[in-house]
């Protein structure tokens, strides 16, 4: 538990201080006995659909998430890599802060290890849930999630996964 709290201690400095957005990541359902706890890296970008910036369309460029196998398993799903779209709905009619949910949909690509990679195409669909906090009058803020993500590119190629989201949204424009 001490390591688990240290790990997420040092991600969340590291994305404040890189302007990142990274994520912790378990999966869940089909082969999820054959892989250990996963790493994600995203790139967000938000356009603001409102003029408080409480609604906020994502474009989620690249979204990809790599998950290290247990050391008896051979055949095993290791990542996948994800472009989405999606809808902030921030539950507050002032400013960002406050709670949301974000549904997206999109592009896949999920990677099968076993002699060589193999991988498929498919659709990807997430729910994110969490907190937005505005930082400053420009608009930015910091986001913490809990991240529902299914890719699925076929039978053998289907991944889910839940995950934890720290996001530092740094705003170029004023509102």
């Amino acid at each position: 538990m001490n390591k688990f709290i240290f790990l997420l201690s040092c991600m969340l400095l590291l994305s404040l201080f890189s302007y990142s957005q990274l994520g912790v990541l378990k999966m869940i359902g089909q082969d999820a006995e054959k892989a250990k706890l996963g790493y994600s890296l995203f790139l967000a970008y938000n356009i603001n659909a409102s003029e408080a910036g409480n609604r906020v369309v994502t474009l989620e460029l690249l979204d990809g998430g790599f998950f290290p196998d247990k050391q008896e398993y051979e055949d095993r799903l290791i990542g996948y890599i994800s472009i989405k779209a999606g809808y902030r709905y921030i539950f507050n009619e002032e400013d960002k802060t406050g709670f949301f949910l974000e549904p997206q949909l999109g592009y896949c690509k999920v990677v099968r290890n076993r002699e060589e990679a193999l991988s498929k195409s498919g659709v990807a669909a997430a729910l994110i849930g969490g907190y937005s906090l505005q930082t400053d009058s420009r608009g930015s803020s910091l986001c913490f999630g809990l991240k529902y993500e299914a890719d699925v590119a076929g039978k053998e190629y289907t991944l889910q996964s839940i995950g934890f989201r720290v996001a530092y949204i740094f705003s170029l424009t004023r509102r």
